[in-house]
């Protein structure tokens, strides 16, 4: 029996178009599927396709793929996707066979597994080489874009519950990088992203839906850092005069602070300084950080078009600008892409992406572990 000729009665194998989605799985390219999904983003992890088909031979079994095995998800040629079968579910009616495969990357192990170390506790090494310890186990390579990553950590300890993700989101965030998926099942260590997508999203061209968010969520008129000194008890507890017996917290401003001026109300945030913060380095880029942040994702824009690529043939990617002219919603600027939603059904190809600022990705600048020793940091400040 030649299975490679049943999967392709069985899923419509050789009518997949240059921009259809198939998967390669057990020396099979299994193809037609009725409908595709497959989410991909900065900060979805792992990426994730969803396959499905129906067919009107319901006692047809013969298609030898299984939970758990390896595979990739192409969309004609171009690989988008490297991982698991994670899910068959497979719905029978006297009419009608559904079958459903949900496929995810390698990455799903990162999350879902604890991270194994032959040492909990490591020194002078980078950040790149602790995200690469971490993912050996697991048979995932990782990769960094120019010098991301290269950051020396002199002292780092995983903590013995933590999964591998949550181990490479913390150094990452020593790092001040981002980190994603990669089509190839690896993970790269990036900047926010700088290329630009060939063509826009364009207000009466290929933009079919587009919502747009402005709010005042989690907005503050101003960011200030500051230090906490020790609570003092001014009089004894059993002194009958309340007032005085209260401990008041002694804070102090430092010289970093940071405004968004669209916030009109007095809406302070106070930040404390973290132990180690020598000048206040980090608490003024934290604050700027802060109010990037907030502003970002006060300031979200997704957009449904009619394809899956740009005008030269790439798929719209995480971490890539485009730029954006929606005149009726007063947009006109590049945006990050954020998230990328690929449909393929019924109704025709489409792609739903959503944007945010660039600055929303920065990560949130944070004092590296040896520096928050207190000698450490005694000396450092002289």
């Amino acid at each position: 029996m030649n299975l490679l000729d049943n999967a392709s009665e069985f899923l419509g194998y050789g009518q997949a178009q240059s921009n259809a989605a198939s998967i390669v799985v057990n020396g099979l390219i299994i193809s037609g599927w009725t409908r595709v999904e497959i989410h991909a983003g900065v900060e979805i992890m792992p990426w994730e396709a969803q396959l499905e088909t129906t067919n009107h031979q319901p006692d047809r079994s013969d298609l030898a793929i299984a939970a758990g095995d390896e595979c990739q998800v192409l969309i004609g040629k171009t690989r988008i996707l490297t991982g698991y079968i994670q899910t068959i579910t497979s719905e029978l009616s006297t009419s009608n066979h559904l079958l459903r495969i949900i496929v995810k990357s390698r990455s799903v192990d990162l999350v879902e597994c604890s991270a194994e170390f032959s040492t909990y506790q490591m020194n002078n090494t980078t950040a790149l080489g602790i995200i690469q310890q971490v993912c050996k186990p697991f048979g995932i390579s990782v990769s960094a874009e120019g010098s991301e990553g290269r950051t020396a950590i002199q002292q780092f300890s995983v903590i013995l519950t933590e999964t591998a993700y949550e181990v490479i989101e913390r150094v990452c965030r020593l790092a001040a990088c981002i980190f994603h998926d990669m089509p190839d099942g690896s993970i790269l260590l990036a900047s926010v992203g700088s290329n630009h997508h060939a063509s826009g999203l364009v207000q009466g061209q290929n933009v079919e839906h587009a919502t747009s968010l402005d709010t005042m969520d989690g907005r503050y008129s101003s960011i200030q850092a500051i230090i906490q000194n020790p609570a003092v008890l001014f009089t004894p507890p059993e002194d009958g005069d309340k007032h005085a017996q209260q401990m008041l917290a002694q804070t102090a401003p430092v010289q970093a602070s940071a405004t968004d001026p669209a916030v009109k109300r007095h809406r302070p945030m106070l930040i404390p300084v973290e132990t180690g913060d020598a000048d206040y380095a980090v608490a003024k880029k934290r604050v700027q950080w802060e109010a990037a942040r907030r502003y970002g994702r006060s300031q979200i824009v997704q957009a449904t078009v009619d394809s899956w690529c740009d005008s030269r043939g790439t798929l719209w990617s995480p971490n890539w600008l485009v730029h954006c002219e929606i005149p009726a919603m007063k947009i006109m600027r590049s945006l990050l892409i954020s998230e990328v939603v690929l449909v393929q059904d019924e109704q025709g190809t489409h792609a739903t992406i959503t944007l945010m600022p660039p600055a929303t990705f920065t990560p949130e600048p944070i004092v590296l572990p040896l520096a928050q020793n207190e000698g450490v940091a005694a000396i450092t400040r002289g």
